[in-house]
C-alpha cells in the first residue's frame, strides 16, 4: 500500500512543482525535497494524534470533509502560486501546536533551509496534505473511527520510512514528558 505521504510527495515533486516551491521559499530543490520528506510525516503524526481526541476528530472531520471539495493536488500550480489563500500557517500552529518553532528548527538543521522557509514548505505542504485525505476520506466515506485508524497507520508508516523525521519525534520536550501533541502519536508510534 502506497502511503498518503508517498502521495502527496509525488505530487509536491513531480513536473515542475518542486522547482516552484523552492523557488516561492528561496531554496534550493534537494533542501526543500528533504524538508518535505520530513515535514510531512511529522505533520500526518500531528493529524493522527488529533485524530484520537473527540474534539480533534471532530475538528479534522469537518475541516476533510470541506478539503475533499477543494483539492489542492487537483490545481496545484494555482495552490503553489498562492499556498496562504488555503489558510495553511494557522493550520500548521493547530497540527503542530507549541512544538512549531522547534520542528522547523530540527529541520532546517538537516536541510540548511532558514526556519522560516521551512515554515513556508510546511505551509505549502499542508493543504496538500489535507486536500488529499479530504478526497480520501470523502470518497470512501469513512466515518470519525476510520479516520483515526487510517490517520495512525499511515503516521506509523510514514516515520518508520523516513528515519530523518523519526530521529526529530524523537527530539521533541515532549516526547519523554507526556502524550499530548504530536508526541503522543509519535510515542506509540516510535514506542519512545
Amino acid at each position: 500500500m502506497q502511503s498518503i505521504v508517498d502521495d502527496v510527495m509525488n505530487a509536491l515533486t513531480s513536473g515542475n512543482n518542486l522547482s516552484a516551491i523552492s523557488k516561492s521559499v528561496g531554496g534550493n530543490e534537494t533542501a526543500v525535497k528533504s524538508a518535505l520528506g520530513m515535514g510531512l510525516p511529522l505533520v500526518l503524526g500531528a493529524m493522527a494524534n488529533h485524530a484520537s481526541t473527540p474534539g480533534g476528530t471532530e475538528m479534522l472531520t469537518k475541516t476533510l470533509t470541506q478539503a475533499g471539495n477543494s483539492n489542492p493536488m487537483d490545481n496545484l500550480s494555482s495552490h503553489l502560486s498562492n499556498p496562504a489563500a488555503a489558510g495553511s500557517s494557522g493550520m500548521a500552529s493547530i497540527l503542530l501546536g507549541s512544538q512549531t518553532g522547534t520542528i522547523q528548527n530540527a529541520i532546517s538543521e538537516k536541510t540548511g533551509l532558514p526556519p522560516a522557509a521551512v515554515g513556508q514548505v510546511m505551509a505549502i505542504a499542508i493543504p496538500v496534505i489535507m486536500g488529499h485525505l479530504g478526497k480520501m476520506f470523502v470518497q470512501q466515506k469513512m466515518d470519525t473511527n476510520n479516520l483515526a485508524g487510517v490517520l495512525g497507520d499511515h503516521a506509523k508508516m510514514a516515520l518508520q520510512s523516513s528515519p530523518e523525521a523519526a530521529s526529530i519525534a524523537q527530539q521533541l520536550p515532549a516526547a519523554q514528558e507526556s502524550a499530548g501533541g504530536i508526541s503522543g502519536i509519535l510515542k506509540k508510534t516510535l514506542n519512545i
